[in-house]
């Protein structure tokens, strides 16, 4: 019995920690730009667009013809936002598993003891 208690309780800490760090990489999504990078083709000459949405509405941010080299640091914080959000998506699976696991130690419980 005890020993049940001290697992729930490890899980219960793991719950927590997992939602901390989701609420912290939510926060730091919130500082790099949203969308994607479109390359669209006029004349034989390519341009880029950042594409992201603003409510209903898809918006098309002209960035610059292909080539320009200074691109580079939007390039990146588009791909940190991505991977910040595919650890959120894990986090959210590894949340909704322990939660699971805590539902069963719950009712493993009797009232009685």
């Amino acid at each position: 019995m005890k020993q049940m208690n001290e697992d729930r309780n490890i899980l219960i800490n793991r719950l927590d920690e997992n939602r901390e760090t989701q609420n912290r990489l939510k926060e730091e999504l919130k500082s790099f730009p949203k969308g994607h990078v479109n390359t669209l083709y006029r004349n034989g000459k390519g341009y880029y667009y950042l594409t992201y949405r603003d409510g209903q509405k898809i918006k098309n941010d002209y960035l610059g013809p292909v080539g320009k080299t200074d691109l580079g640091l939007l390039f990146n914080k588009l791909r940190v936002r991505e991977d910040h959000k595919r650890q959120i998506r894990a986090l959210k699976q590894e949340e909704k598993e322990l939660k699971k696991k805590i539902g069963r130690y719950r009712r493993n419980v009797s009232p009685l003891e």
